[in-house]
């Protein structure tokens, strides 16, 4: 353990009899790879990010870290390394008068969308309860209601970040505006510590919602159907598609492939809600089970799970530009195939329907006008090496369509030779070379591909 004024750095070492559960912990799936850090430390504060770093530069380890969430990628478990949880730099300020907010790493989306809830601002927070705005906004950031506040990066304002040598530097468009363009989007090969996000936020939405679903059989009907709501509706309305195989708890009425659409709108009011959603009601295909009408919030919205804990977790990401009603029948056999009732796969419009352009400067950009991924959830022990390929292979049944990869969510472990195409050209470039600028000696872990 490193000693840093009166306090101790937290950490496990292989070998030591909490290593196994502090490596297991670095990530939500109960089903962990077998990759075995050398060291695994727990920060609570800046001091103790430095502390760890001076304790990787004694060993001579390179850092790998972790902010709290899914973590499913387990870009942090790398042999040999330290690897560095920063779920406890969880706080978060909300400057009410200013319209902005500060929050660190490991907090959680639903804990600042609680956070943020009835003060009158809001953020495009991760639509799941656990995921840790760390990982989430390196990445890019596919929030809510991305048609009107866009990707998640594009609030980041300024960075407070802790590069190899201890130093700390606040990054934003003024101080380093390279770095700070690669700090948004380029993922886990960032060469620096962010120990803490400053975000503006937007003013708080009223939330409106239909979720409606059909048997796999209408997926043509559906897919044009989803397919005219796209080029029909407001920016502010989110689109999304959902497959849930066979046996879901979320279907219990259907037999087998479940094909489910949700369109939530973000208004001032709830009458103006409705009013975004009249072309959904009004071009509705008959016979559809009506799952959800009426009002929401991003925290509800947030926290609703539809996995009980304590499963695997494995994912798979591409983008396509391709419509709706190309996409989903190609991918309805994959979904009759998933690990567990649990498994799904998502096809979302949100990410590109916007209502101004997205700003130029970050990395991250959607390459696609839809996004498709898959997630495997199952109990471990039952059928572990098959949820781990399903959702890689449900993808590949997309491959001619194709357009490139979202690093957040593209399995690199599994699939090393995808990451040129989480990127447009040039960004990995310029990521090699911000790398050796702000971290010549190579402390940081690159991407898993790297």
């Amino acid at each position: 353990m490193a000693t840093h004024d009166d306090r101790v750095l937290i950490t496990s070492t292989a070998g030591e009899p909490s290593y196994d559960a502090a490596r297991r912990a670095l990530t939500a799936s109960a089903v962990v790879p077998d990759l075995c850090p050398a060291v695994v430390a727990r920060a609570q504060d800046v001091d103790d990010v430095r502390a760890a770093l001076a304790l990787a530069e004694r060993e001579g380890l390179a850092v790998a870290c972790r902010s709290g969430g899914h973590s499913a990628a387990f870009s942090m478990l790398r042999d040999g390394c330290l690897a560095l949880d920063l779920s406890g730099l969880d706080g978060s300020e909300v400057d009410v008068a200013a319209g902005t907010a500060v929050v660190g790493p490991g907090t959680t989306s639903l804990a600042l969308a609680r956070a943020l809830h009835g003060t009158g601002w809001a953020f495009p927070v991760g639509h799941r309860a656990g995921v840790g705005l760390g990982g989430f906004l390196l990445a890019g950031g596919n929030g809510w209601n991305q048609g009107v506040w866009g990707s998640a990066v594009e609030s980041v304002v300024a960075a407070d970040v802790v590069l190899a040598d201890g130093r700390t530097v606040r990054l934003s468009a003024a101080q380093d505006p390279e770095a700070f363009a690669l700090l948004r989007g380029a993922g886990p090969g960032f060469p620096g510590i962010v120990t803490a996000f400053h975000l503006r936020l937007w003013p708080e939405p009223v939330v409106r919602r239909r979720i409606v679903s059909f048997p796999a059989a209408r997926v043509d009907e559906v897919g044009a159907w989803a397919d005219h709501l796209a080029a029909a509706i407001d920016p502010a309305v989110e689109l999304t598609a959902f497959l849930a195989p066979p046996g879901s708890p979320m279907h219990p009425d259907l037999d087998g492939v479940a094909l489910t659409v949700a369109a939530t709108a973000f208004a001032p009011t709830a009458s103006a809600g409705e009013e975004l959603l009249a072309v959904v009601d009004a071009s509705a295909p008959a016979g559809g089970r009506v799952a959800y009408a009426g009002a929401g919030d991003v925290p509800a919205m947030t926290e609703a799970e539809t996995a009980p804990p304590g499963l695997g977790l494995a994912f798979q990401q591409a983008w396509t530009r391709t419509g709706y009603a190309e996409v989903l029948p190609l991918l309805v056999a994959p979904m009759a195939a998933a690990p567990s009732v649990w498994s799904s796969i998502l096809v979302s419009s949100s990410s590109y329907r916007r209502a101004a352009a997205p700003a130029p400067e970050p990395a991250y950009l959607p390459l696609g006008t839809l996004t498709v991924a898959a997630y495997a959830n199952w109990r471990p022990g039952e059928r572990d090496d098959e949820a781990w390929a399903w959702p890689t292979a449900a993808v590949e049944t997309l491959r001619p369509l194709w357009s490139g990869h979202y690093v957040g969510e593209v399995d690199l472990r599994r699939t090393p030779e995808r990451l040129g195409a989480c990127f447009r050209p040039g960004v990995l470039d310029r990521l090699a070379a911000l790398r050796t600028r702000l971290d010549p000696t190579a402390r940081f872990v690159a991407h898993p591909a790297g």
